[in-house]
C-alpha cells in the first residue's frame, strides 16, 4: 500500500511540473520540526457569493485527501485525537471569470514578392509599392477574437499550532478545463495540491 501512494504520488507530481505555484513562509521558523498536523475548522460562511461548485462537501473532502496524502508522503502525519499537533492547515479556494483578447489580420499573412494581381482591388490592402500587384503588402482590417475562461486559485495556510501565527503559505492559479467526471476533478484538485505542497517544508538552505 505504501509502495502504491509513493507510486501515485510520483505521477501526481511529474503531472504538476507545469502548474504555476509559489509559496512565502517565515524565515526563522523551524520546519524540520513539524511532524503532526491537523486541520483549522473551516469557517462558518453564509454562502454569499462563494460559488456552490467550490463550496460543497465533495470539494472539500477532495481537498483534505489529496493535502493528507501529500503531508503523509513529506513524513508529516495527521496528529491523534488529543494529542497536539505541530502545525495546523487550512485552505483557501476561489474562481474568477478571466477575458482573453487577441487580434489578428483577417487574411493571416503579408505577401513578399508573390503576385497578387488583384489585392489592390480589396478593402483594407496596404502595398509598399502602391496597388499591390508586387513586394510586401497585406490585409489590415484586423479581426478580434474574445475568449472567456475561469481561472481557480488554491491558497494552503500552515500555521504553528502553539502561537497561531501563520508560518506558511502556497498558492496556485490555473485555468479551469471543462471537467465532466469526479474522476477529473478529483485529478484537478490532486495536481492542484500537490503543485502547491512541493516546496513544504521549504530547505533549510534555501532563502525566501
Amino acid at each position: 500500500m505504501k509502495n502504491s501512494l509513493i507510486v501515485i504520488l510520483a505521477l501526481l507530481m511529474s503531472a504538476c511540473a507545469g502548474i504555476p505555484a509559489n509559496s512565502d513562509y517565515a524565515a526563522d521558523y523551524d520546519f524540520q520540526g513539524v511532524t503532526t498536523f491537523a486541520w483549522l475548522p473551516q469557517p462558518v460562511i453564509d454562502g454569499a457569493g462563494i460559488a456552490p461548485d467550490l463550496d460543497n462537501d465533495l470539494v472539500r473532502q477532495r481537498v483534505v485527501d489529496a493535502v493528507d496524502s501529500q503531508l503523509a508522503a513529506k513524513g508529516i502525519s495527521k496528529a491523534l485525537d488529543g494529542i497536539p499537533a505541530s502545525v495546523l492547515v487550512t485552505y483557501h479556494l476561489g474562481k474568477e471569470e478571466k477575458v482573453n483578447v487577441s487580434s489578428f489580420g483577417s487574411w493571416y499573412t503579408y505577401f513578399g514578392y508573390y503576385p497578387c494581381y488583384y489585392c489592390g482591388y480589396r478593402p483594407g490592402y496596404r502595398s509598399s509599392f502602391g496597388h499591390g500587384h508586387f513586394g510586401q503588402g497585406g490585409f489590415f482590417d484586423d479581426e478580434i477574437s474574445v475568449r472567456r475562461y475561469e481561472e481557480s486559485s488554491l491558497i494552503i495556510d500552515i500555521i504553528d499550532a502553539e502561537s497561531k501565527k501563520l508560518v506558511w503559505r502556497g498558492t496556485s492559479k490555473r485555468r479551469m478545463p471543462n471537467m465532466e467526471t469526479p474522476q477529473e476533478r478529483r485529478q484537478y484538485i490532486q495536481e492542484s495540491v500537490a503543485a502547491v505542497l512541493v516546496n513544504f517544508p521549504p530547505s533549510a538552505d534555501v532563502a525566501p
